[in-house]
């Protein structure tokens, strides 16, 4: 499709100024009302949306260019050609040296450097029309009011139960490979080049399925998608809290029977307050033991000492949330000593709410300044309607970062 150059640089100036407005009505939001969390969602999902449709726009072959979009040699311009330069600067990428380079360069930028991202649930990356898609093909009928009441949750419980019902979607083992293409398609518009997914089996187990046969349709597909892409997607199995220190060890028993390269590890995940990290210190133990990668969701809704319980019981090697650890300078300096990294998502704990109400209060900006290693990421995708890029552009808009 190719379309005039005109209606290209109107439809995005549009963009601009809406996502301009957007962002300054978002930023009004009292932290402290209970409708704040779903309202701060709804603005997110459509700047997001107005991205993406930028990104699109500047992808389209253009019929007959304006000549002031291309270099040439050097002279006085005209009084016309200035007025077309400075459109030519405000739509292409601009000089992020400054000391307040325009936002949607920045956003750019964010967007086309290569990242990673380590702390995402790969039930969290299945996007809703794939998810209705598979419904419909294993003839289960879900409205679309049902699709939207599961994913208006206020609190982590309403939240672990969005992942059921997405897990509820999968009859069999092949059914897994559609969660890897849409995990793949969220990596490559976010030019996100390795991943780390949780994947949690045990709903799936109960209801039937092989532990082995998901594993190699997933691990087929992550092949097939590195060969293509040149993405790297690795794989935590989350022994999960939900289910018990009895099924945690079986998961891992699971795991350790694989020799797949694409499984790397062993993730801590699920309601944070029905299972303290210290049930699970000897599945962690086994797990090391045998050469296995091993982190914890900690901190996300309970205090410190749950990640003191992490590191010290279970030593897990990352930490996923650790809001909490601000509130125990003992604690960060022993997770800034040991070099052991928090796995930081601005959104996700903004809208669960436990600890952070607004991004300008996230203590990403104090650990960062007092030493501690720090990864960035958005922990379920889908289901906030985030992406990283967003997630990084959010460290520069409300915490200071540059």
């Amino acid at each position: 499709m190719e379309v005039q150059f005109a209606e290209i640089l109107n439809r995005v100036s549009v963009i601009d100024r809406d996502i301009a407005e957007l962002n300054r009505l978002k930023g009004r939001l009292p932290a402290d009302r209970p409708y704040s969390p779903s309202l701060q969602l709804t603005f997110d999902k459509q700047i997001n949306t107005l991205l993406n449709e930028r990104v699109a726009l500047m992808e389209l072959p253009v019929v007959n260019p304006p000549a002031w979009l291309f270099p040439k040699e050097p002279g006085l311009p005209s009084t016309e050609e200035v007025t077309f330069l400075k459109e030519r600067k405000s739509l292409l990428a601009g000089d992020l040296s400054l000391a307040h380079p325009n936002e949607q360069d920045v956003i750019n930028f964010i967007r086309d450097i290569p990242k990673t991202e380590i702390h995402l649930h790969l039930e969290a990356c299945v996007n809703k029309e794939t998810l209705k898609f598979l419904y419909k093909k294993n003839g289960v009928e879900v409205t679309d009011k049902e699709f939207e009441d599961k994913y208006n949750f206020k609190d982590l419980n309403g939240f672990i139960q969005v992942f059921f019902f997405v897990q509820g979607a999968v009859k069999e083992a092949s059914d897994l490979g559609y969660f890897i293409d849409s995990l793949a398609d969220y990596l490559r518009s976010n030019n996100i080049i390795y991943s780390e997914a949780f994947f949690a089996p045990s709903k799936f187990i109960q209801n039937g399925l092989d532990f082995d046969e998901m594993i190699e349709v997933m691990v087929t597909r992550i092949r097939q998608i590195e060969v293509k892409d040149g993405i790297t997607i690795r794989l935590l199995v989350d022994v999960s809290r939900s289910f018990g220190p009895a099924n945690a060890m079986n998961n891992l028993n699971r795991v350790l029977g694989l020799k797949h390269k694409e499984v790397i590890g062993i993730g801590l995940g699920g309601a944070e307050l029905m299972g303290p990290a210290k049930d699970y210190a000897e599945v962690f133990k086994k797990a090391r033991e045998a050469g296995l990668r091993c982190v914890s969701h900690s901190g996300e809704d309970d205090g410190p000492w749950a990640i003191w319980d992490a590191v010290s019981l279970c030593k897990a090697e990352r930490i996923g949330h650790g809001t909490s650890a601000i509130q125990d300078p003992e604690l960060m300096k022993y997770m800034k000593d040991n070099k052991i990294p928090i796995e930081i998502c601005v959104t996700s704990n903004v809208f669960t709410g436990k600890y952070v109400r607004k991004e300008q209060n996230h203590p990403v900006r104090y650990y960062y300044d007092q030493g501690m290693m720090l990864s960035i990421n958005t922990d379920d995708p889908e289901i906030f309607n985030v992406n990283l890029t967003y997630e990084y552009f959010k460290l520069y808009r409300f915490l200071d970062f540059s």
